[in-house]
């Protein structure tokens, strides 16, 4: 996992094959104020998604993780907080599923939490949990997000 901001991108982009791609399309996306939609960027490698949405409260969250893509994900606007745990210390609450590409984790406390705001983002490879788009502090935020999908 990592997590910096923006600015501090090009640190990363050797890290692996098409994280590169991936920050490009986060700043293009931004400079330009793309809308809420999904884009490809090279086929099913990587694409990403713009979202809009309310960050929601932690009771009934569940992590997440996924086999074939890295998550990179960045806030554009608002707060969330992303909870954060190694698969290893996670309990599979769903089996992985290929149509939706995740398998879901029960909720642990053996983990921690990120807090991501304008400008900060996070990369989760397939041995990161990550549980996004919880209210920070509990209180609901506007977020304007993308999330892009580079194959592993």
């Amino acid at each position: 996992m990592i997590f910096d901001i923006i600015a501090n991108s090009d640190n990363y982009t050797s890290l692996y094959k098409g994280i590169a791609e991936g920050f490009n399309f986060i700043k293009k996306a931004v400079s330009e104020d793309l809308p809420v939609g999904k884009y490809e960027i090279d086929g099913t490698n990587i694409f990403a998604m713009v979202q809009e949405y309310t960050s929601k409260p932690h009771d009934g969250a569940v992590f997440e993780a996924h086999r074939k893509y890295i998550d990179i994900q960045y806030v554009i606007s608002g707060i969330e907080e992303i909870g954060v745990c190694d698969i290893s210390k996670g309990t599979v609450k769903t089996e992985y599923s290929e149509e939706t590409e995740a398998a879901f984790y029960e909720k642990t406390d053996k983990g921690g939490k990120l807090v991501l705001e304008d400008g900060d983002f996070a990369v989760f490879f397939p041995n990161d949990l990550h549980m996004p788009g919880l209210a920070f502090e509990g209180r609901e935020s506007n977020v304007k997000k993308i999330v892009v999908k580079v194959a592993f």
